[in-house]
């Protein structure tokens, strides 16, 4: 009966496994809690819902772990319940109980946590909100709702979610950062950071040192031609020449700052300079920290897909975990909410109502899961490119249909340890010579996404690593050399 479906799909299957080997319901406990700074709430309460133990506190810290432990051990003697029978849960976890979580989870107990959304629909009155309402709630979305198990994720893949939701933050302030520093240079010189304009590309090396330099339209009149080609082409600028000649036509037309605040917009535009830099590199440092740990993951494997690299590779897989806990794709794509809603009622003839996406989805999973989708539409594979131009002729959401396809696509490379390959070599009867092929061509392009982000080459390809097996693999059934770049040179071993 284990394929048999169930009214409870959502269900965690550790928890129906507990409740079913414990015999019955009445041997088994689930202890709700719910988490606060200082002190947590906890309840004890069997698999047919009846009360155990009333809501009682729980302190954060290492006494407060010893006392709830004490308490779980007394309520199973008292219950004849053995301990494996015994389960955690609260709402999703906050930074500030993982460490009491984890502690549990080191005693050898479940832990797992709900939505808050659902708990709260669980409650028994909508309309107050105390702590034994919401632990009532979280009890029972515990034992009738979807939950999900953090013990299941590798320290890897948490490390993932870490580094990719930090990077995703200081993208946010970098993007803030550069919208005050438009603010500024608009007033010293308007058009500077439009390259049409002002012939510099904007926010490169050129045009950061030269809004560093008591940065306006006069400082710029007043720099010398020869000086100034002399200061582009130090800095990298392609074409010294013609962009010293638009910068000082730019600078010609444009209408003075005023006097008495000059100073105070350079400083504050100096400052923003500064911090641009710093949030620049603290962006870069975040990438190759994210390189490395998306290399111990199977998640990897997604950077053979043209169209995705390092950073949209870690973000699918910090956001929708390793593919041995993916669910079923239509529940993929609805926790990403790239499907529309669908209402059916007044009887099975009557037709389904397609509305809009829903709202109530994982944002975060959304914008990589679109992102990527589109990416791959734009720059990947030649039929990838031509299905996303035949959905945009057609009028159809060419993103969310190609990041449905995308996710269809993903899940089978992590779930076969396998690299991308077109649909015109996966049959089975394809010459190892084509394989052989298209493997020589893929491998210097695998290699370019990771270049400027890993050092240790190893750390990759090891054998313990997926795209390490793939390339053992590779090597040694079609006799191909796929060599590893030597750290810090060009050259390759």
């Amino acid at each position: 009966m284990e394929n048999a479906p169930s009214i409870f799909a959502k269900q965690h299957p550790k928890i129906r496994q507990i409740l079913e080997q414990a015999g019955s319901p009445a041997k088994a406990m689930c202890v709700a809690m719910d988490y606060a700074k200082a002190k947590h709430v906890a309840l004890f309460c069997n698999g047919f819902g009846d009360i155990l133990k009333k809501a009682f506190p729980v302190d954060n810290s290492a006494a407060g772990l010893e006392s709830l432990l004490a308490e779980v051990r007394r309520t199973c003697q008292h219950r004849t319940i053995r301990k494996k029978h015994v389960f955690f849960g609260g709402e999703d976890n906050p930074p500030y109980v993982q460490n009491f979580i984890r502690a549990l989870a080191a005693q050898g107990y479940l832990v797992v946590r709900i939505n808050a959304w659902e708990a709260k629909h669980q409650r028994d009155n909508h309309q107050a909100s105390t702590d034994t309402l919401d632990l009532l709630g979280i009890a029972k979305t515990l034992l009738q709702k979807a939950s999900y198990c953090d013990q299941d994720q590798s320290p890897a893949s948490h490390a993932l979610k870490e580094l990719s939701r930090t990077r995703a933050a200081f993208v946010g302030q970098l993007t803030e950062c550069k919208l005050q520093i438009h603010h500024y240079v608009s007033r010293l010189l308007p058009g500077f950071l439009n390259p049409k304009r002002s012939g510099i590309a904007a926010f490169g090396s050129a045009s950061l040192a030269l809004m560093a330099e008591s940065f306006s339209a006069p400082q710029v009149r007043h720099w010398r031609g020869a000086r100034l080609i002399r200061f582009l082409e130090r800095h990298g600028e392609p074409e010294p020449e013609k962009a010293a000649e638009r910068l000082k036509g730019l600078a010609a037309q444009a209408l003075d700052p005023c006097a008495e605040l000059l100073s105070c917009w350079q400083n504050s535009l100096s400052q923003y300079l500064r911090q641009y830099q710093s949030l620049t590199q603290s962006i870069q440092c975040l990438e190759q920290a994210l390189a490395g740990a998306l290399a111990k993951t199977p998640g990897a494997l997604l950077t053979s897909i043209g169209g995705i690299g390092v950073v949209l590779a870690s973000g699918l897989v910090a956001e929708l975990g390793q593919a041995g806990s993916w669910r079923a794709l239509r529940c993929l794509c609805s926790y990403s909410g790239i499907v529309p809603r669908v209402a059916q009622t007044g009887g099975p003839d009557q037709p389904a109502h397609t509305g809009s996406v829903q709202r109530r989805c994982n944002h975060r999973a959304k914008n990589w899961v679109v992102q990527a989708g589109c990416s791959v539409g734009k720059h990947g594979p030649a039929e990838l490119k031509e299905q996303y131009r035949k959905l945009e002729r057609n009028g159809q959401n060419a993103d969310f249909i190609m990041a449905k396809r995308l996710l269809r696509i993903a899940k089978d490379l992590m779930r076969r340890t396998t690299v991308y390959r077109p649909k015109a070599l996966l049959d089975a009867q394809t010459p190892n010579s084509e394989l052989a092929t298209y493997y020589a061509e893929l491998w210097p392009r695998l290699l370019a996404k990771w270049n400027h982000l890993l050092q240790n080459w190893e750390q990759l390809f090891n054998p313990n690593s997926a795209l390490g097996q793939w390339r053992q693999m590779v090597q040694q059934l079609y006799q191909l050399s796929l060599p590893l770049p030597h750290k810090g040179r060009g050259q390759t071993k």
